[in-house]
């Protein structure tokens, strides 16, 4: 029997399909190396989520433009590949990668706790409270000075009925941006708290203001002026009234000196309860401004309340039509599930008629429908009552050629700015830091907001990642040898 021979052109053609398979599954593997290699230098990440979840906004970008030359250390203390295990940690990781690819003086590092227990050491000395270096927390640095913040601080969380927390929106952006602005601004504008009544300061408050760029100073009025680049002043929860006309000869009339830092444009925020005193003099200056408080009354609400809280957690209403204080919950209003904002209990404010024609006085948020006051056994009706009135008053600026208006503000609730107020899964804090923004013509971080979850946002997990990648870097290859294997056994029989 002879042996069949094998055609020329079918060798050539069989060999030629092997050799270009060869080829190309060598190729597959040199450009996987290749992209990872890349990957650890660069983050080679497409957003394809439909809120940009990891673009870094215009707001930042303005912010950041004069950022200098000063080296940034984004610091973690989980390795970075272990991010990639949750989803959610991962994304911080993804726009931490965004910073230091936009910003070459940014650099991300990641530290071993336990090989470094001076660097541990360091760094504890320099956090406030209980607050303590552990493998969640984010170190900001630059040169001696750094600012830190939790992986959970970039995250909103919301509440349902039963009370399980879920995601509700991505804010890391704003804990980045303002961690490398709180380093690197050098001129801060000021926001003053009084003292000497027995006012608070929560650590949660006016650590918004820091975050924000603004230097926080606490002052007793009745010894200092308050000083000219003061943007805010705060008066949280006061248990003892202001010196008024009765200390003007000595010159230390306190109420004296916030009318004029009013008239020159200041904005004042009074935060007060149903367990605040009567102030005569505080009260003389809110009324001149149309908002009145009625000491020792508490406004409940039945229906419209937090129910595990109890009715003295009211549901606030968003007030639209105004032009100038729309815009103070905006943020919140205008999403597609807005985070409830809660006022809890909160004493009666009522919004009195103003003579002066550059003056309006309105409400941020009021109660609902079904709000009411307990009165010598009675339930009167506190319907749309405000919760968070605001007056302000307008002056037109030849020089800038504008309307200026200043503000002030009165908060029924204490609580509102309080430590449960600011790390609870409601509104509060947003709208406060909204609040400040639309009374300060300052370009702060407050302009950078939170990125609300889209249920149709794409997300990957690490197991779908880890199979796209099986499927690309193997499955695909060898499907391609098959195919040329077939091939080449088709060839070789003709």
């Amino acid at each position: 029997m002879n042996k069949p021979k094998i055609d020329k052109k079918t060798l050539k053609y069989g060999s030629a399909a092997v050799i270009l398979t060869v080829v190309f599954i060598a190729l597959i593997f040199v450009l996987n190396l290749v992209v990872t290699s890349l990957t650890e230098k660069h983050n080679l990440v497409v957003d394809l989520t439909e809120e940009q979840l990891y673009e870094i906004s215009p707001a930042s970008k303005e912010l950041l433009g004069d950022l200098g030359e000063d080296k940034i250390d984004i610091i973690f203390f989980t390795p970075l590949d272990e991010f990639d295990n949750n989803e959610y940690a991962k994304s911080v990781k993804t726009l931490a990668l965004e910073y230091e690819e936009k910003y070459d003086n940014i650099e991300i590092k990641y530290i071993n706790m336990i090989e470094n227990p001076n660097l541990v050491m360091k760094y504890n000395a320099g956090m406030s409270g209980s607050d303590k270096l552990n493998a969640n927390t984010v170190i900001v640095e630059c040169g001696d000075r750094f600012t830190y913040f939790d992986l959970g601080e970039c995250f909103v969380y919301t509440q349902d009925e039963s009370g399980n927390y879920s995601y509700y929106a991505f804010n890391a952006e704003y804990r980045f941006t303002s961690s490398i602005m709180r380093l690197t601004k050098n001129e801060k504008p000021k926001v003053v708290f009084t003292t000497n009544h027995l006012e608070t300061v929560p650590v949660q408050f006016s650590n918004l203001f820091e975050e924000a760029g603004f230097d926080v100073i606490k002052l007793d009025l009745s010894q200092n002026e308050i000083p000219e680049d003061t943007e805010v002043l705060i008066v949280n929860d006061p248990q003892a009234d202001f010196a008024g006309i009765e200390s003007e000869g000595a010159g230390n009339s306190e109420t004296t000196k916030l009318s004029r830092y009013l008239e020159n444009g200041g904005n004042v925020m009074l935060f007060v309860s149903p367990s605040t005193p009567e102030l005569k003099n505080l009260d003389e200056l809110a009324a001149s401004w149309g908002i009145e408080i009625a000491h020792g009354y508490t406004v409940v609400d039945d229906e419209n309340s937090i129910s595990s809280t109890g009715s003295l957690a009211l549901i606030a209403n968003y007030v639209e039509g105004d032009e100038v204080l729309s815009p103070f919950h905006s943020v919140l209003s205008s999403a597609e599930n807005p985070l409830k904002t809660v006022s809890y209990n909160t004493v009666p404010l009522n919004i009195t008629p103003v003579t002066d024609t550059t003056q309006k006085v309105g409400a941020i948020i009021t109660a609902s429908e079904t709000a009411y006051v307990p009165a010598n056994g009675k339930k009167v009706s506190a319907a749309n009552m405000p919760l968070v009135a605001v007056s302000y008053k307008e002056k037109w600026d030849k020089e800038r050629q504008e309307t200026m208006r200043n503000f002030f503000v009165v908060g029924g609730s204490t609580w509102f700015t309080g430590e449960g107020s600011m790390s609870s899964p409601y509104g509060n804090a947003e709208l406060i830091k909204s609040t400040i923004q639309n009374m300060t013509d300052e370009a702060m971080i407050l302009s950078v907001s939170y990125k609300v979850y889209n249920d149709t946002a794409l997300t990957v997990d690490s197991a779908t990642s880890q199979n796209w990648l099986m499927a690309f870097v193997f499955a695909l290859p060898a499907l391609v040898l098959v195919a040329a294997f077939a091939l080449f056994l088709r060839w070789r029989h003709l």
